[in-house]
């Protein structure tokens, strides 16, 4: 009895046996088939347990202890194979006594059931259409639409320095005004942005299409190497230079796959919920 209910805490057996995670696997192990599920590790009256069900079993531990990742059921000393094929076992005659039971069939495991099926079903769902929608045609489809649409749009070169009041904004344009060449030096001392200041304020080049319309409208009005007003932009006074500007650049297609991917997949799930609420015309009752 008491064997059995050692199978019960298997994540403390296995954390406390560290020492034996190298110990040496036996011939027998060492010439286990390639199909873990072909791969017999024990028997018992009624059934056979595998490789495959041992591993999954151990995989499920491991995710609930970081200290066991990269564990392998090969690795366990013999104690501890024992507690993960005991604890496969019990789990699956415990199924078998419940079904026995009856208890399959009661109201609360019922909705509880649906509740999971509903929840994996779900996720397998926007698993599909996340798959669909990066399909390699897709992909170039989308890139090419992207390319054509930066024919005629600019990339800009800005450099900014964000500050929390009006007043701090002004000190540091009057002083800009004095001294253009000093904007590097100001951006990495006195910018609340201290991501960007550890870059002198450089953001690089951006396509203009991307950048907030308050930013790209007081970019626009700027000449090359000139320095904004101060400006508000999400809670925050912005002073901007404008270093340079260039026909936008789309990326090779293989260095965009991957954000394209991201972006089509992520796309991909928004549409099927925006149209999923629009067929079920939602009346929502409460205030």
């Amino acid at each position: 009895m008491k064997k059995h209910l050692a199978t019960l805490s298997l994540i403390l057996i296995l954390s406390s046996c560290q020492n034996s995670f190298n110990s040496k696997v036996s011939s027998k192990e060492d010439s286990v088939a390639n199909d873990p599920s072909k791969t017999i590790v024990a028997t018992y009256l009624g059934g056979e347990v595998t490789l495959k069900d041992v591993t999954f079993e151990l995989e499920k531990l491991i995710a609930k202890n970081d200290k066991l990742k990269g564990l392998t059921f090969d690795k366990l000393s013999q104690e501890q194979k024992e507690a993960v094929i005991k604890e496969v076992i019990l789990k699956e005659m415990t199924y078998k006594e419940a079904k026995k039971r009856n208890l399959n069939k009661d109201k609360d495991y019922q909705e509880a059931l649906k509740s999971f099926e509903s929840e994996l079903l779900k996720q397998k769902l926007l698993f599909t259409l996340a798959k669909e929608a990066i399909e390699e045609k897709n992909l170039k489809k989308n890139y090419d639409e992207l390319a054509t649409k930066l024919k005629d749009k600019k990339d800009l070169r800005i450099s900014y320095i964000a500050i929390k009041t009006k007043n701090e904004a002004k000190e540091i344009y009057d002083s800009l005004l004095k001294s253009p060449s000093s904007f590097a030096a100001l951006a990495k001392r006195k910018s609340i942005d201290k991501e960007i200041a550890k870059k002198v304020g450089d953001l690089g080049f951006i396509i203009e299409e991307i950048l907030p319309a308050d930013v790209l409208k007081q970019a626009k009005a700027l000449q090359k190497g000139q320095i904004s007003k101060p400006f508000l932009t999400n809670d925050k006074w912005v002073v901007i230079k404008l270093d340079d500007e260039r026909p936008a650049q789309a990326l090779p297609y293989e260095k965009a796959k991957e954000a394209l991917a991201q972006n089509l997949a992520k796309k991909a799930m928004e549409d099927f919920a925006s149209q999923s609420f629009e067929k079920a015309k939602i009346s929502i009752l409460v205030k």
